[in-house]
């Protein structure tokens, strides 16, 4: 009796343990714990040196080593390691569903080396019902290391992993739609909010980041010419990228433009030096997703990290959903810019139109006057522009306007205002400037017209020059109405000085305002 009871109590340990191994893999709160605790609870069910558990994903039939144990060197080397369905001793049991053990793998064809020095292999593939969900491969420096007692305990073990591992893998797939939902929510309601493009960009920068928060991400938008790309909102990226233009076709990004196809790099080192243009400082990793509208592509939605494999396909995936509605959103915002672009411009010179420089100038007296500081206004008349569009026509006159616009605005600072206000009357506000540095723009101004040659093949023989008024807040006018007024006698003051010359209003005289008779 004692002989027959012995294998009995070793039975009900093997037992004991198995229940035990498999009751500790639904206590954890994470994929990554959960596949640890396989790995560990294999090693006490059997005892073994090295092992990997390799996810199967279903879209791409990949096989992918998530997790690991033993293998020294070549641990970082193998981790993230990847085969196709069926390739390898790990590839076949996944594709064959059963398990694969081979006591000497030299003699094995189907064996994929992992350890250098291994000798026996046994790879279980983790199965509920008809579902794969990876596979356990175990690997020893000893032949025939694992006995059929091995595979059956395993093959029980892998049944409960494969439980969890799908479980953990549904609950991904529902927070990840659940946060495609929520992105692609807040993206359309951007569209209600008619900002402007700028916030608009940067918004959908920060509701990506909430999806994809291990990448410093930007969008970039095709110029007018198509050709290039530029950065027109970024979170993470050197300064300096702001001004970059990529050209279409040249590194990822370009790619991206060039072929309306996703560009997903999981190591950036391993490209070519002209294949990857620096961005975000020490990325290894990028995907660039096509912005898309109208069946038009508009732009690039990049995102980059300093982690080599960080972005995963679910990744990938979302960024492509929230691409798609991102890009309506674009184009919508886009059309609307330019809408108040065109409302707010005049169509011959892309400079402010009267009304809107109006607004600008009530707006900037009232914070000047707030915050006690300079404001200068500068009235500009072309003069004896009428023998222009006699002698040459009304389309030289055009083009005269244009180059003069042209002149005007690479004449200023940025933050001035310029507008065409009339025929060929133009003001200029200059922000937070005092009576120098006014006097300087208005002569610099009236030196560049004087010089100005209109670019024709051949060149046309007008000779411009113009006469400028200027005038000062609290000095000349306390609110928008005098100082235009103001400005508007200086500059007829230097008309009547013999034209093309700068006039301060307070050194105008006193002559009747309006008189048109001194063009």
């Amino acid at each position: 009796m004692a002989g027959d009871e012995q294998p009995a109590s070793r039975g009900l340990g093997t037992l004991d343990a198995l229940y035990e191994s498999t009751r500790a893999l639904g206590l954890h709160d994470s994929l990554e714990e959960l596949l640890s605790e396989v790995l560990e609870q294999a090693r006490e069910l059997i005892g073994f040196e090295h092992a990997a558990v390799m996810l199967l994903d279903a879209e791409t039939g990949r096989l992918t080593v998530e997790q690991l144990t033993g293998y020294g060197e070549r641990a970082s080397e193998i981790r993230r390691a990847s085969l196709v369905l069926g390739q390898g001793l790990s590839g076949w049991a996944a594709a064959n569903r059963e398990s694969v053990r081979v006591g000497d793998v030299s003699q094995d064809p189907r064996y994929v080396q992992g350890l250098a020095e291994a000798r026996s292999n046994l790879a279980v593939p983790l199965i509920v019902g008809n579902r794969v969900a990876g596979v356990m491969n175990l690997e020893s420096d000893r032949l025939y290391a694992f006995t059929s007692e091995h595979e059956k305990l395993l093959t029980v073990l892998g049944t409960q992993a494969a439980l969890g591992i799908l479980a953990f893998q549904a609950q991904a797939e529902l927070r990840q739609r659940i946060d495609q939902l929520s992105a692609l929510y807040k993206i359309s309601n951007l569209a209600s909010e008619a900002g402007a493009l700028g916030a608009t960009l940067n918004s959908m920068l920060e509701i990506a980041g909430e999806v994809i928060p291990q990448g410093q991400s930007a969008i970039l938008l095709l110029d007018d010419s198509r050709k290039n790309l530029r950065v027109a909102a970024g979170q993470g990226y050197q300064a300096a990228v702001r001004f970059l233009e990529i050209p279409v076709g040249h590194g990822i990004t370009g790619r991206c433009a060039e072929t309306g196809l996703t560009q997903v790099v999981h190591d950036i080192d391993r490209l070519d030096e002209e294949a990857y243009i620096p961005g975000v400082p020490g990325a290894r990793s990028e995907v660039a997703v096509p912005l898309i509208a109208d069946g038009t592509i508009i732009g690039v939605f990049n995102a980059e990290s300093v982690e080599v494999h960080a972005f995963s396909d679910e990744h990938v995936q979302t960024l492509t959903v929230i691409a798609r509605q991102a890009a309506e959103v674009i184009r919508s915002a886009q059309l609307l810019e330019e809408t108040r672009r065109l409302a707010i411009t005049d169509a011959l010179t892309g400079l402010f139109n009267r009304r809107h420089f109006n607004q600008q100038l009530e707006e900037n007296v009232g914070r000047a006057t707030r915050y006690d500081e300079p404001l200068g206004l500068v009235f500009l008349d072309v003069d004896h522009f009428k023998s222009v569009n006699d002698k040459f026509g009304h389309q030289a006159g055009d083009r005269c306007l244009q180059a003069l616009a042209r002149t005007l605005r690479e004449s200023v600072r940025d933050s001035d205002q310029i507008a065409r206000i009339g025929g060929e009357e133009f003001a200029i506000l200059l922000i937070r400037t005092d009576r120098e540095l006014a006097l300087s723009i208005a002569e610099r101004l009236r030196a560049r017209i004087d010089d100005l040659i209109l670019e024709e093949d051949p060149p046309l023989p007008v000779d411009l020059t113009a006469s400028l008024g200027v005038a000062f807040l609290r000095e000349d006018g306390d609110d928008p109405k005098t100082l235009m007024r103001s400005a508007d006698r200086a500059l007829y003051t230097a008309k009547r000085l013999g034209r093309n010359r700068v006039v301060l209003a307070s050194e105008a005289s006193e002559a009747v305002d309006g008189d048109s008779s001194a063009d």
